[in-house]
C-alpha cells in the first residue's frame, strides 16, 4: 500500500505559487506576472509570494523551469508508448496526433503556452538556457524513437524534421485554435512519416 506524501505548508504554498504563475503566463504572458496577480491566482497572501520569491523575475524563471521539467517528464513517460505497439505508419500517425491533441485543451493548453514563453525568455535569461536545451533534446529523442519504430533509415537526422513539424502543428493550434485539431493533424503527420520512412 502506497504511503501518502504530505507537503509541509511552506512547500505547498511555494508549489501553489509556481502553478499559479504557470497558469497566468499561459493566459496573459510573462508581462502579466506581478506578485499581486500571482498571490490572487494562487489564493495566498501577497507576503507569501514575496517570502518565497524575492523578485518577479525569480517567480517567472522558477515557473518556466517547472514547465520544462514537466514536459521532459511527459516526454519520457510517453516516448515508449508512442514508439512501440503500432503496426504501421498510419497507426503511429494516429497516436502522435492524439498525443498532440491532449496538449491543446484545458490546463494542458496553459502549460503549453507557458512553454512557448520559455523558448522566448531563454534568449534573454541565461538561467533558463540549460533546461530549454534539455527540453529540446527530449523532444528530439522522442521523435527519433518514433521514426525508428516507423522504419526511417535516418532516424537521428530526420528527428529534427519531425520535431519541428510537431512543434509547428501545436503552435498553430495554440495561437489560432480551430475545431478538429486531431483530425487535421493526423494526415499531415502521416504524410510526413511516409516521406521520412521511404527507402
Amino acid at each position: 500500500m502506497a504511503t501518502a506524501v504530505h507537503r509541509s505548508p511552506p512547500d505547498a504554498i511555494r508549489a501553489a505559487i509556481i502553478e499559479a504563475t504557470i497558469r497566468l503566463i499561459g493566459r496573459e504572458g510573462v508581462d502579466g506576472i506581478t506578485h499581486r496577480a500571482v498571490a490572487h491566482e494562487a489564493g495566498v497572501s501577497l507576503s507569501s509570494t514575496t517570502y518565497h520569491f524575492a523578485s518577479r523575475d525569480e517567480i517567472v524563471s522558477e515557473a518556466l523551469r517547472h514547465v520544462a521539467a514537466l514536459e521532459i517528464e511527459r516526454i519520457a513517460r510517453d516516448a515508449e508508448t508512442l514508439a512501440e505497439g503500432h503496426a504501421d505508419v498510419p497507426s503511429i500517425a494516429r497516436a502522435l496526433a492524439a498525443w498532440l491533441a491532449e496538449q491543446v485543451h484545458g490546463d494542458e493548453l496553459l502549460r503549453v503556452r507557458a512553454g512557448y514563453h520559455l523558448q522566448l525568455e531563454a534568449g534573454r535569461r541565461p538561467e533558463l538556457r540549460a533546461i530549454h536545451v534539455a527540453w529540446g533534446q527530449a523532444v528530439h529523442g522522442l521523435a527519433e524513437r518514433v521514426l525508428g519504430a516507423a522504419g526511417s533509415p535516418r532516424p537521428h537526422t530526420d528527428a529534427s524534421i519531425l520535431s519541428s513539424a510537431i512543434d509547428g502543428l501545436r503552435l498553430d493550434e495554440v495561437t489560432a485554435p480551430r475545431p478538429g485539431f486531431e483530425r487535421r493533424a493526423r494526415p499531415v503527420i502521416e504524410r510526413l512519416l511516409s516521406i521520412l520512412t521511404a527507402p
